[in-house]
């Protein structure tokens, strides 16, 4: 009874805190049921909202939106002055904060300093008020509307955009595998590649890495093979200009344009990003769909440089993680587990190329062209492209290549045709100093797109391109004047992608050919199908079907592939699978039996699977194999192992993490494939759980939270469900808008300690008055001293320093004993 008493009492005293500064009133002390009602301090609740002054670590809101980390705030005492009634002489709100506040010109040439220009007053913007919360540790900021520039609610300002901290890292993907086949042979694989970097302000500095190892062992010592590669790809350095939405980069680079071919340069470019637009005016990224046969690695390749590398287990799958800067071809590699490969090759289609009225966008480049081992080669060339968009309905476009010896010009117009679409239409003439003559053509393009809402139909894409024999793009010129021979040259070429959805039902067509006038023609289409559906008589529900049927034609040569894959769903999270697969290749078909178990827990996912295989010419065998994957705090795990008896056993393995090192310590983390990333600090608190990622802080207090999303607004959070029973989160959530590549960093409190009930007792034998604060050496309340110096305090430690604060000011400390009991009902803390 004593206890809950005197708990009552701490609630009572917590309600009398409103949110801010106001009037003065005198609370009647004679309503608390104290022993010692003389020795009552409760002051600093007589002005309501009121503030001790002092140091503080608080978050700043403008209008609910955070403008950055936890600060230091100061609160001045209150002069009794006419001009004490402005919160803002009161409050120190850090000058720094000005350009985060996304005030307009004008409203910026109003604000007024003091303390030396240290401290913000805003009472000059008529309408802005300042909300002290201290319990949610917060200064909030309310301005209006007036004074801000243009916003969105799914946008940030650029003047709250963070450059990050400095920084260096390395991401990177290992893959390892090994075969030992019947024959007595044996195969090892191993290979590498990802992105290292280094942050300074507004520079990201970054190389691309690849290297590969590869045995073979025909079981003799004359059968053997061994080969090893390492190159960095590139170097390359960039930065974002806020002012122009625009990304500057500088060195080894990949020019990648709606007009022209992709160019592997080494110079400079600057090109506007859209990505710095809200997102109703980010572009279109395409997917990779496939199947694959057994355990396999997807890898995708633009320019011969790898820009993803993932593993999936046998089944249909779908790929919609590329980045929407990539443009041009893109080579696909499914390399199954016993060493067969497939390739195929998709057009990273874009949409007819229109631009808001009024609105400008751009590419500009100069250098020289690049090839393997950063070899340069051809004149120095410049060039570029631009948009404009002349009217809600019409934009105009065009760009241009210029070497001394190439030279290219383009324009297009692109057309918003309302109700039937959106439609493109451009012609690039250039212009070839060839070694043994000149070459000049054209290349005609048009381009269409249409979403049909009242069918729900979606023509994504499609394109008709009709190149002349004598055109030729800077990068075929440079290649044939640099070796004399000619390259191949593309005819015609057809691109449709068409989407079509139903309730429960979605269908999917895709159509590319191409012919070439010194080669033979390529084409690729496929149909994929999906389902769900439930079976209410045996209570099983969100049954997925999915029917795909792809044909690659590749020198004259056709790979077909026709697949059903059936997911029936279990209460316990696992699932059914059964699959069914035809493949024809050269003439030989083969069937494909199989049935799996999968399951996802928690980050783990897995699956067991066993087929049959057989087909005309081909041997009838069975297989065996398993496939699990974990997101890790440190690292992305994922193995497999496969087994045919009648052929070979295999085991494989990719680790994908980075390591990231900054001036508050080192952190191994999950990818971040070289892109933005989030570094979090519960200072000296090890293993707090970050919420909706598979991440907790290292020993030193640290987290990478990887890929983050840049110029848009990110949010972390700490999983207070799962943090121990000895911790207390101050800061529970946070935010941030980071530029491309930045290395953020946020600093959220967490206390670890007992939480128990105290006496507080001072060298007199007298108590603290009812009302004093507890807090520790940071100034974080832990308590507030009720009535017999009783107690609740959380977040303490052995030997830990205490202060015990009334008046204004910090009167007693307590010294807290080595070793504490928390099964201690009430624990005595001399204060002196």
């Amino acid at each position: 009874m004593l206890i809950s008493k005197n708990m009552a009492k701490v609630v009572l005293l917590l309600t009398m805190s409103p949110c801010f500064y106001a009037y003065s009133v005198e609370f009647n002390t004679d309503i608390l049921d104290a022993s010692d009602a003389a020795n009552i301090d409760i002051s600093q609740f007589n002005s309501a909202g009121y503030i001790m002054p002092g140091d503080y670590h608080l978050t700043i809101f403008s209008n609910g939106e955070r403008i950055g980390p936890s600060q230091k705030v100061s609160v001045y005492p209150i002069e009794k002055t006419a001009s004490s009634e402005n919160i803002f002489n009161t409050v120190c709100v850090p000058s720094n904060n000005l350009e985060k506040l996304g005030l307009t010109e004008e409203a910026e040439k109003k604000v007024l300093t003091h303390h030396e220009g240290q401290c913000l007053d805003l009472s000059p913007l008529t309408g802005t008020n300042l909300t002290f919360d201290l319990p949610a540790l917060a200064l909030k900021l309310t301005v209006p509307q007036t004074w801000l520039q243009y916003s969105d609610p799914s946008w940030v300002p650029p003047s709250r955009w963070e450059e990050g901290i400095v920084g260096a890292f390395i991401d990177y993907t290992l893959s390892l595998s090994g075969a030992k086949y019947n024959s007595g042979s044996k195969s090892v694989y191993a290979s590498m590649n990802g992105t290292s970097g280094f942050n300074m302000g507004v520079w990201r500095f970054r190389s691309d890495y690849s290297m590969s190892y590869q045995k073979e062992n025909g079981g003799n010592s004359s059968d053997k093979h061994e080969s090893h590669n390492f190159d960095f790809n590139r170097f390359y350095a960039y930065r974002s200009i806020k002012a122009l939405a625009a990304t500057l980069t500088v060195g080894e680079n990949y020019f990648y344009s709606q007009l022209f071919d992709a160019w592997q340069y080494t110079g400079i470019t600057l090109e506007s990003d859209d990505r710095m637009l809200p997102p109703k005016l980010v572009g279109y990224a395409p997917e990779i769909v496939g199947v694959a046969k057994t355990n396999a690695t997807i890898i995708v390749k633009s320019q011969d440089r790898i820009i993803l590398e993932t593993t999936v287990p046998p089944g249909p799958f779908r790929i919609q993680t590329l980045d929407s800067s990539i443009q041009g071809q893109l080579d696909v590699t499914i390399r199954e587990d016993n060493g067969e490969e497939r390739k195929f090759t998709i057009s990273t289609a874009t949409l007819p190329y229109l631009t808001r009225p009024g609105q400008i966008r751009y590419k500009l480049v100069g250098g020289k062209s690049r090839y393997e081992d950063h070899r340069l080669t051809g004149d120095t060339a410049i060039g570029g492209e631009i948009s404009y968009g002349v009217s809600n309905a019409w934009s105009l476009y065009g760009g241009s290549q210029l070497s001394q010896h190439y030279q290219s010009v383009a324009v297009g117009v692109g057309r918003d045709l309302s109700m039937f679409g959106a439609l493109s239409f451009d012609i690039n003439q250039s212009f070839a100093k060839l070694s043994e003559s000149d070459k000049q053509g054209r290349s005609y393009r048009v381009n269409y797109s249409k979403s049909f809402d009242e069918v729900k139909t979606n023509i994504t894409f499609a394109g008709y391109r009709f190149t002349d024999e004598d055109y030729r793009t800077l990068s075929q010129a440079m290649e044939e004047r640099r070796t004399g021979q000619d390259a191949y040259s593309p005819k015609e070429s057809y691109q449709i992608y068409l989407n079509k959805y139903f309730d429960n039902f979605s269908l999917s067509l895709n159509y590319q050919h191409n012919t070439f006038w010194n080669s033979r023609s390529q084409t690729q289409y496929g149909i994929y199908a999906n389902t769900r559906f439930s079976l209410s008589k045996v209570k099983i529900r969100d049954i997925n079907l999915t029917l795909s049927a792809f044909r690659s034609q590749r020198e004259g040569v056709n790979d077909d592939t026709l697949s059903l894959y059936v997911s029936v769903p279990f209460d316990q999270g696992g699932n059914l699978t059964f699959s069914e697969q035809y493949t024809k290749t050269d003439g030989k078909g083969r069937y494909n039996h199989n049935v799996g178990y999968s399951g996802y827990d928690e980050g783990l996912s897995y699956s067991m699977n066993a087929g049959l295989t057989h087909g005309k010419e081909v041997d009838s065998e069975s297989s065996f194999s398993g496939y699990v994957s974990k997101d890790m705090s440190l690292a992305n795990l994922a193995a497999s192992a496969s087994y045919v008896p009648s052929q070979y056993k295999s085991l494989s393995g990719t680790l994908s993490g980075g390591l990231t090192g900054t001036s508050h310590g080192l952190v191994l983390h999950q990818p971040a494939y070289g892109d933005t990333r989030l570094l979090i600090e519960t200072p000296g608190i090890a293993g707090v759980p970050i919420e909706g990622e598979s991440v907790k802080t290292n020993a030193f207090g640290l987290a990478i939270i990887p890929s983050v999303t840049s110029f848009r607004s990110s949010s972390a959070a700490i999983d207070v469900s799962a943090l121990p029973d000895n911790y207390d989160a101050i800061d529970t959530m946070t935010d941030v808008t980071l530029t491309r590549g930045a290395i953020g960093y946020r600093q959220m409190k967490v206390i670890k300690g007992y939480k128990l009930f105290a006496t507080v007792k001072m060298s007199d034998g007298k108590h603290p008055p009812f009302g004093a604060s507890i807090r520790n050496k940071d100034n974080v309340e832990l308590g507030i001293v009720g009535d017999e110096g009783i107690a609740w305090v959380v977040g303490v430690a052995e030997n830990e320093e205490l202060g015990v604060f009334w008046g204004n000011e910090k009167r007693c400390t307590i010294n807290l004993p080595e070793t504490i009991d928390p099964k201690t009902q009430m624990l005595l803390m001399p204060c002196k």
